[in-house]
């Protein structure tokens, strides 16, 4: 049964379909209450799960809501605007964020060449985590796919479902392989820690850098037998983010800095109020917040 022209939570009528996967359907509502576009996630339609099993399904997207919810004023993070149930699946109503997934748009670029472009991303994901963290939480999934660059060339952390309390037991693996540490991997009786998103945004700064992934990338899990990058492509790494992208990746998440270590340390390569753009931007460019703009941390 098509959710296209219903109204949803008796206030947001569903427009579009955007995206689907395993854990829901995305779409593109409007609140017709203020005429603002929103976006809704809900849990995919019950077609094979018993009535245990979808109501599992509930139960995660309602976590999703809440830590969604626990991160409310957090800059770049799309805020929960209501949750409940429509034709009998559980959805979550959310700031709509419009823009250009980082995933759709770095491949065409990489490897990226202007240093600000590149300590720009990463230090807008640094301030936003380091607010993520500071609540308690720990994303699990940072990856390309999960970050919208805005047209203001803001950038936006997606996709919470995979969050938990730092030192929380974690009944099972989790992530994207080529981003999720090793304590992700399995199991895990004493949980994760923030370091664990830190060692996802040093995949995401050598995978823009070199085109490379740690430790084999997706293919393998990273295991001590293999190097952190072949031993021919270890030296492309650009001299201002080899060594902090190395300590980020550590297989040890004591050895990883946390998120305002890494900003502090790429703090002198943004661009500043009164500088000049980079010769080639991205489109959007990450850069615009810090040219007109003061970073926070």
């Amino acid at each position: 049964m098509t959710l296209i022209g219903t109204l949803a939570l008796g206030r947001y009528e569903v427009l579009e379909r955007r995206a689907s996967g395993t854990q829901g359907e995305l779409f593109v509502g409007c609140d017709i209450e203020n005429g603002n576009k929103v976006a809704i996630k809900f849990q995919p339609p019950n077609i094979f799960e018993s009535a245990d099993d979808y109501a599992e399904l509930s139960a995660e997207l309602a976590q999703e809501a809440a830590n969604g919810k626990r991160l409310l004023g957090v800059p770049g993070i799309p805020e929960v605007l209501g949750t409940g149930y429509h034709r009998n699946r559980y959805c979550i109503v959310m700031e709509f964020v419009d823009g250009v997934l980082l995933g759709d748009i770095v491949p065409d670029a990489r490897p990226l060449k202007d240093a600000a472009t590149t300590a720009a991303i990463i230090c807008q994901l640094c301030e936003i985590l380091h607010e993520v963290h500071r609540r308690r939480l720990v994303h699990r999934d940072v990856k390309p796919e999960n970050i919208m660059l805005a047209p203001d060339g803001r950038l936006w952390l997606l996709d919470f479902g995979f969050a938990v309390e730092p030192g929380v037991p974690t009944p099972w693996g989790s992530g994207t392989a080529g981003y999720a540490p090793p304590e992700q991997h399995d199991a895990n009786k004493d949980g994760v820690t923030p370091r664990a998103d830190i060692y996802a945004l040093g995949c995401i700064l050598l995978e823009m850098t070199v085109m490379h992934l740690p430790y084999a990338g997706a293919d393998e899990r990273p295991t001590p037998e293999y190097p952190v990058l072949p031993p021919n492509v270890l030296p492309l790494v650009p001299t201002p983010f080899r060594s902090l992208a190395l300590r980020m990746v550590d297989r040890r998440p004591e050895n990883r800095p946390d998120a305002r270590e890494v900003f502090s340390t790429l703090r002198p390569l943004l661009l500043t109020v009164g500088t000049h753009p980079p010769a080639k931007p991205l489109d959007p460019d990450p850069t615009e917040p810090y040219l007109y703009g003061v970073p926070s941390m």
